[in-house]
C-alpha cells in the first residue's frame, strides 16, 4: 500500500481547504501546483499533506515534528538506522473526524502529562499499522503492535513506544462520539485487535476504503459515511471491552453506560454523590458500590472525571486568565491545596505546570519557513475538540 495517495508535485507542503477557505492568497499557487488527481479535493474536503521526496532533510524532519506535536513528543529519529530519516503525511479532515496515512522511520513516541496539558485534547485515536510495529507503555500497561494490529489510544492518558520504521493509518475520534456509544472509554487506551484475529481486519479494510475514497466524497456523503464508521468501530471495541470485563467480572452493560453519562452531566453540581446516584437510578447503594468496585469505586470515579475535567479547563485557550482555585471550585475539588493534591497524585504535575505547559504550546511559534506545515492539523485537533465547560 502507497501512504501517499496523492503526491505533491512542488518542494511545499499543501493544504486544500473545501467547505472552510482558509488557504492565503500566496498559497494559491502551491494549491494548484499539484497533480491532477489530487485538485477536486479543492473543491470537497479540508486536505493536508506533505512527502518527504520533495523537501529538504531538515524541513522534513521539522514538518513531521509540527505535524505530530499535537499527539506526540518525537525523538531518537531514524535511530539506528542505515538511512536518513524520512516522514510522508497525508491527512483528510472529514467533518467531525480526521483520517490521515503517514510513512516514516523508527523513533520513539512519548505523551507525557505535560504534552496533554500542551495539546489540550483527549481525543480517541484509532491506528492501523500497515507495517511496521512499536512496543512500549500506554498509561501503566505494555503495549506491543505488529504490522495488521489496529489499537486504540486515549490522548487523555501517557504514553511511551519505540517504533519501527512503519506505515500507518490514524483515525481520529472527539471522546464524546465513542462516550455516547460505550461504557468505559478510558479502558480502551491501549487496547490491541490482533491481525490473525477478525476485527482487525474487517476495520482495517474499512479504514483502508475510507481513506482511498476520502478525495471523492462531498460533505454530506463523508457525514454519511463516518456516522457509518464510528457505529461500526464501537460496535467491534464494545465486544472487546465487554469479553475484557467479563474477564474481571464487570457488568459493563446498558446501565452501567447510563450512569456514566448521569455522572459526567453533573459533575459541576455540588449534590454529586454516591447516595444521589444511587437514588436517581433506585439502585441500592451496595449494588452501585459493587457496579463501580473495579473502576476503583463510585467516589475514586466521580474525583477521577472531576480531575479530568479540570485538567482539561487548565489545558485550554484562554487558561491564562482563570485562576486555579476557580478550576477547583468549578469541579467540586476543594480548596487550591487539596486540588493541587489530588492533581499532582493523578497526573504528575501540578496544576499550574499543567496550565504553563498549555500556555507554552499556544505561544510556541512554529518552525522558520514551516508556518502552513505545523498549522492545520493542530488547527482541526482543537476544533473537533469539545467543550470542556458549561456542559
Amino acid at each position: 500500500m502507497t501512504v501517499l495517495a496523492h503526491r505533491v508535485n512542488a518542494g511545499e507542503p499543501i493544504e486544500t481547504i473545501g467547505q472552510e477557505v482558509e488557504t492565503k492568497a500566496q498559497d494559491e499557487p502551491a494549491a494548484r501546483s499539484v497533480n491532477s488527481d489530487i485538485q477536486p479535493i479543492s473543491s470537497l474536503l479540508p486536505s493536508y499533506g506533505f512527502s518527504a521526496s520533495q523537501m529538504d532533510p531538515e524541513a522534513n524532519i521539522a514538518a513531521w515534528r509540527e505535524a505530530t506535536s499535537t499527539f506526540f513528543d518525537v525523538d531518537e529519529l531514524a535511530g539506528g538506522e542505515v538511512a536518513p530519516f524520512h516522514a510522508d503525511v497525508l491527512s483528510y479532515a472529514l467533518g467531525p473526524v480526521l483520517l490521515g496515512s503517514a510513512r516514516a522511520s523508527g523513533q520513539r513516541f512519548r505523551r507525557t502529562a505535560e504534552t496533554i496539558a500542551r495539546s489540550g485534547v483527549d481525543h480517541i485515536i484509532l491506528q492501523l499499522y500497515v507495517t511496521g510495529g512499536y512496543h512500549g507503555v500506554a498509561g501503566p500497561h505494555p503495549i506491543q503492535v505488529e504490522a495488521g494490529d489496529l489499537c486504540v489510544l486515549d490522548l487523555a492518558q501517557t504514553l511511551e513506544t519505540r517504533a519501527t520504521p512503519f506505515e500507518a493509518i490514524t483515525l481520529v475520534v472527539p471522546r464524546p462520539m465513542f462516550d455516547a456509544r460505550l461504557p468505559q472509554v478510558e479502558d480502551l487506551h491501549g487496547l490491541v485487535l490482533p491481525h490473525d484475529g477478525a476485527l482487525a481486519p474487517l476495520l482495517a479494510r474499512h479504514l483502508s476504503a475510507l481513506f482511498e475514497f476520502a478525495p471523492r466524497m462531498s460533505v454530506d456523503e463523508c457525514q454519511a459515511a463516518i456516522d457509518g464508521t464510528i457505529a461500526l468501530i464501537a460496535a467491534c471495541l464494545r465486544g472487546e471491552l465487554e469479553r475484557r470485563a467479563a474477564d474481571r467480572s464487570v457488568t459493563a452493560d446498558a446501565s452501567l453506560l447510563r450512569i456514566r453519562q448521569y455522572i459526567e452531566a453533573q459533575l459541576a453540581s455540588p449534590e454529586l454523590s454516591a447516595d444521589t446516584v444511587a437514588s436517581h437510578f433506585g439502585l441500592s447503594r451496595a449494588s452501585l458500590y459493587r457496579l463501580f468496585a473495579p473502576l476503583g469505586g463510585i467516589a475514586d470515579y466521580i474525583r477521577s472525571r472531576r480531575l479530568h475535567r479540570a485538567f482539561f479547563d487548565l489545558a485550554a485557550t484562554g487558561s491564562r486568565t482563570v485562576r486555579i482555585s476557580e478550576v477547583a471550585r468549578r469541579w467540586q475539588l476543594g480548596t487550591d491545596a487539596h486540588f493541587t493534591r489530588l492533581f499532582k497524585t493523578a497526573y504528575g504535575i501540578t496544576p499550574r505546570a499543567a496550565r504553563e505547559a498549555a500556555t507554552l504550546g499556544l505561544r510556541h511559534p512554529p518552525v522558520r519557513g514551516q508556518d502552513d506545515v505545523a498549522s492545520p492539523i493542530s488547527r482541526w485537533m482543537r476544533r473537533i475538540a469539545a467543550p470542556r465547560t458549561g456542559e
